[in-house]
């Protein structure tokens, strides 16, 4: 799976590259930004598992990351709140493999452990800070590592914050999450045993199907620490899990590929070329006839129907700007066919005046003097040939998303 997502990246910065300025931003924005988390979590070792842990203030969770790091590693304290940057604890063994993973995720505070060397390590600001930028910096990470361990305790448990603001909208990635409660010293054991069931009920609410709490208690009053040996068994057994990882990487960048399909209008064709033939004949022969006003609309209102064909398109909104500068450009060229036809001074005067300064549409003499074959060719260029451009990069798009598209289902089929 590894070496087929490296392959497919290919394709969607080909994909990514020829929409842009096609295909509505925010849509090519979403695949770009997928490719971009894709390379992130190709650039380290299969063989470790990056393990950020997630929560609120005061759920202890500096305390749980230094307990199954084996060292002092996080601050923790009674500041609120601890944690103002993403900590990182990196294997020894491939700390100099993981500094270009740790640049991309935009974390400068590292230190290295010998412990494990499957393991990396990451405290994450507090989820619920008053600090805007913690919030920032948690929403970002989160979709970029292998397991968020999720750290509350018996008091904030049910915290909406945390159950509607992360949780609940974060259910399609459940199988990277992992639930701890922490600080279970401070129950008896029958009520910790009511709080955790009572846990995993708010879990199933969120949408998570078969949650999995752990109750810890990592830096105890009195005894030694509780549940960090099973953290740490859980953890190791999500060392074989990173295909699932790649597999909803690769779901979701599906996903992405299927709206924009959707947003290029399903890449139907509009045959132009035979449409605009008829459209330009039509109304150079207006203006040949004296109506230039009339034309000018006709083929205004033209490029406006072809531009509604292809609405939901970046593209589209270009031809509608292109409609409404058609009108103008038009008569222009219709007063510019009359000036090299040899029209007399006065007849040129009366062409710019009417076509191009008044104010809407008039009665106009015929002009005999403006050669079918010349007016016809000048309108191609002045407003056909960037109508074309427009058209052939919506072509190349469509190209580059369907090709992406298929790419994306035949891995999709393979992995399964």
């Amino acid at each position: 799976m590894h070496d087929a997502l490296v392959g497919l990246l290919d394709k969607v910065d080909t994909a990514v590259a020829e929409s842009m300025g096609v295909l509505h931003r925010p849509d090519v924005d979403v695949v770009a930004r997928l490719a971009r988390d894709i390379r992130v979590r190709l650039s380290y070792p299969e063989s470790v598992v990056v393990v950020a842990f997630a929560g609120g203030t005061g759920a202890g969770k500096s305390s749980l990351f230094n307990a199954v790091a084996g060292e002092e590693v996080a601050l923790s304290g009674g500041i609120r709140p601890m944690t103002s940057k993403p900590l990182a604890s990196l294997p020894a063994e491939h700390a100099g493999f993981l500094a270009g993973y740790m640049d991309a995720l935009g974390i400068t505070e590292r230190v290295e452990h010998d412990g494990p060397s499957w393991l990396c390590l990451l405290d994450l600001p507090d989820n619920d800070s008053v600090e805007l930028d913690h919030r920032h910096q948690v929403d970002a990470l989160l979709p970029r590592v292998d397991l968020v361990v999720w750290v509350t305790d018996p008091e904030k448990y049910r915290d909406a914050r945390l159950h509607h603001g992360y949780i609940a909208p974060l259910a399609t990635y459940q199988d990277q999450f992992i639930f701890v409660l922490n600080q279970v010293d401070r129950l008896d054991p029958e009520d910790a045993r009511a709080v955790e069931g009572d846990f995993e009920e708010a879990l199933r609410e969120d949408g998570i199907a078969e949650p999995l709490v752990i109750a810890t208690a990592a830096h105890p009053v009195a005894g030694p620490p509780i549940g960090i040996d099973r953290l740490v068994d859980r953890l190791e057994v999500a060392r074989d899990g990173r295909r699932a990882v790649y597999r909803k990487s690769l779901t979701d960048l599906a996903m992405a590929a299927v709206r924009l399909v959707e947003s290029s209008s399903g890449a139907r064709g509009v045959d132009f070329e035979t449409r605009w033939a008829v459209a330009v004949a039509s109304a150079v022969g207006l203006a040949l006839e004296g109506r230039a006003a009339g034309g000018a609309h006709d083929l205004a209102s033209f490029l406006s129907e072809l531009a509604v064909e292809i609405d939901g398109e970046s593209g589209g909104e270009r031809l509608q700007a292109m409609a409404v500068e058609a009108h103008a450009s038009f008569l222009a060229c219709v007063a510019r066919s009359a000036e090299q036809m040899g029209a007399p001074p006065a007849r040129r005067r009366f062409w710019r005046s009417r076509f191009v300064e008044a104010p809407g549409p008039v009665e106009e003499e015929a002009l005999p003097e403006a050669r079918e074959e010349d007016l016809v060719a000048r309108v191609d260029e002045v407003i056909g040939d960037p109508v074309r451009h427009v058209l052939m990069q919506r072509g190349r798009a469509h190209a580059a998303v369907t090709e992406l598209a298929l790419a994306l289902g035949d891995l999709e089929r393979k992995s399964t």
